[in-house]
């Protein structure tokens, strides 16, 4: 079209078999649907002609290239076809098309950007963008809708929960003091421990809060005897707390030593930020001193109790330190009894992995503080009351303070 100097756009089924060879498939589609050609089959109003003769001849004589479009919009249903024109008298229309204005194209395929296609192309790309709009919508209150429906029935059994501290229940002759333990937290962690299972959240929320009326002195007035080093030592990168204790500063049984890790695991608590609900606990089994008490593992199992039970879903994982062969036979003893969720959350480490492990999940302060009392502890110049002068703790401030009274 450019060789022959005619100023008028290129035919539309040329623009869009062009658009077909592009691939552009939803731009065919419009042009298409906004071709007079498509009206006129449609019964639509045809476009009225602004050149009377527009066909002629190219000048290599291929034929004739006159639009069918054009050709449908100014003869009658049974007029033949208008023959091609002679090249000659191609200059006598430059008068009658100049005065014309030309459509200005867009950056897409040369496309007409014609006040009436460019209304067509809008409505038509409204319509696809509303219809990818109801099915986003759509898939988004499926979910939604999902999720109420699990919430519902989540909502239902914490309160099936929480009936059993209502008179005549049997939970319902406990004190006020263990009854405010059973809130909507501690229910919602229960059953996200058991995966949902009323039964197993239930047999565990009743021991929990009789756990608790046992041993209100001790949750109240947090004192304890001191049989060891556990204590807050700092906070992973996601803010939960880490507890710490090593085996080389046990001073008394392990049995002794429950109400300490008790308290411990308070403190821990007191610490978390909102976000966070799990502790890190690092045991260190460095130094450990074999008793004939130790050998029994009443006080191991008791303490498993105790995280299935009263801080359940309170662990974000056990780190257990340079492990000794002796030690292996109570593992055995133990492991059995410890849920498979519980398993999947110890890690067996040397000392040389948990500095590295503690390097990666820790802030540099905290973790060469860790690897600070882990060198401390294999020290062999370094006695026991030394060690005690440098037991500190994090405090709910985030403040190191000393970790015991008697420190």
């Amino acid at each position: 079209w450019l060789k022959l100097g005619r100023p008028t756009r290129a035919p539309l089924h040329t623009t869009m078999a062009l658009s077909k060879l592009a691939g552009c498939a939803p731009c065919s589609k419009h042009r298409r649907a906004a071709s007079p050609c498509a009206a006129g089959r449609r019964g639509g109003v045809q476009k009225p002609a602004i050149i009377q003769d527009s066909s002629f001849v190219s000048s290599d004589g291929a034929g004739s290239t006159t639009s069918d479009c054009e050709t449908a919009s100014t003869a009658t249903p049974a007029s033949p076809m208008p023959s091609a024109q002679p090249g000659p008298d191609f200059p006598s229309l430059a008068p009658a098309v100049v005065g014309t204005p030309k459509a200005s194209k867009d950056q897409r395929g040369g496309r007409s950007s014609s006040p009436v296609n460019q209304a067509k192309c809008a409505v038509s790309s409204e319509s696809n963008g509303r219809g990818w709009l109801r099915r986003l919508t759509s898939r988004r209150l499926t979910r939604s809708k999902s999720r109420r429906e699990v919430s519902d029935a989540e909502a239902m059994q914490i309160k099936q929960l929480m009936q059993l501290m209502d008179a005549g229940q049997p939970l319902g002759n406990l004190s006020d003091f263990a009854k405010e333990y059973g809130d909507e937290a501690f229910c919602r962690r229960l059953l996200r421990k058991y995966d949902g299972n009323i039964s197993k959240a239930t047999e565990k929320f009743k021991h929990a809060l009789k756990w608790r009326e046992q041993n209100k002195e001790l949750l109240a007035t947090r004192q304890f005897m001191q049989g060891s080093d556990e204590r807050v030592v700092g906070a992973d990168l996601e803010g939960r707390p880490i507890l710490y204790a090593c085996l080389k500063n046990q001073m008394l049984p392990g049995s002794q030593c429950l109400d300490q890790k008790v308290v411990a695991m308070l403190q821990a608590i007191d610490n978390m930020p909102p976000s966070v609900e799990t502790v890190a606990h690092i045991w260190d089994l460095h130094g450990m001193q074999f008793r004939i008490s130790d050998l029994n593992p009443s006080p191991l199992i008791q303490m498993v109790q105790s995280l299935e039970g009263y801080f359940a879903e309170r662990l974000q994982e056990l780190i257990i330190i340079e492990m000794p062969r002796m030690a292996l036979a109570m593992k055995d003893a133990i492991w059995p009894l410890v849920p498979e969720k519980t398993k999947r959350k110890v890690r067996f480490m040397t000392p040389v992995q948990a500095k590295e492990y503690m390097q990666a999940k820790c802030d540099s302060d905290v973790a060469n503080r860790i690897r600070a009392i882990m060198e401390q502890n294999r020290d062999p110049r370094i006695s026991l009351e030394e060690r005690k002068r440098n037991w500190l703790r994090v405090s709910e401030c985030g403040e190191l303070v000393p970790a015991f009274e008697q420190a």
